[in-house]
């Protein structure tokens, strides 16, 4: 069995994408579903300490990201690229989606993976400029539409800030 297990990591083509504490982590967790898993609890834990109980994860989003690092930094651009189309139209997903990346930016950082902690404040920073750009009140915008805009808006800023 062990030879069979051997065989399939070194033929894994991603291998050498995972980055060391990444790896590590998802060692230390038992494997790729156990650490997501765990990531996903630590983001819950961060998130209701933050927010003194007030906030409730809505999505998976932390969990799709900690299983796309263990892919490599083009699997992790790519569940981003898709969460964003995908869920912006959602102001509480679209504010979760960057929660999510700030947190994990953070996670990182504090961890000793520089590079993986830019990417995502790297990609917070575009998923806060994609969601300002979308709730942007128009000229065109009708009374209801301003008003929801400005709900969504309020509601990013409580949950960010």
């Amino acid at each position: 069995m062990e030879t069979i297990i051997t065989t399939a990591k070194a033929a894994n083509p991603y291998a050498k994408a995972i980055r060391p504490k990444v790896r590590e982590f998802a060692k230390k967790a038992g494997g790729l579903f156990q650490y997501a898993a765990v990531m996903e609890r630590i983001f819950e834990r961060v998130t209701a300490e933050n927010s003194l109980g007030e906030y409730t994860r809505k999505t998976t989003f932390v969990n799709d990201f900690a299983i796309a690092e263990c892919f490599g930094d083009s699997s992790i651009l790519d569940t981003y690229r898709r969460a964003l189309r995908d869920w912006l139209s959602s102001y509480e997903y679209a504010t979760e989606l960057a929660m999510s990346l700030n947190h994990l930016s953070w996670f990182w950082h504090y961890n000793g993976e520089p590079d993986l902690s830019r990417l995502y404040a790297d990609l917070y920073y575009k998923a806060r400029d994609a969601f300002y750009e979308y709730y942007a009140e128009k000229e065109t915008d009708s009374d209801e539409q301003k008003e929801k805009k400005d709900e969504a808006r309020g509601y990013f800023f409580r949950c960010i800030d």
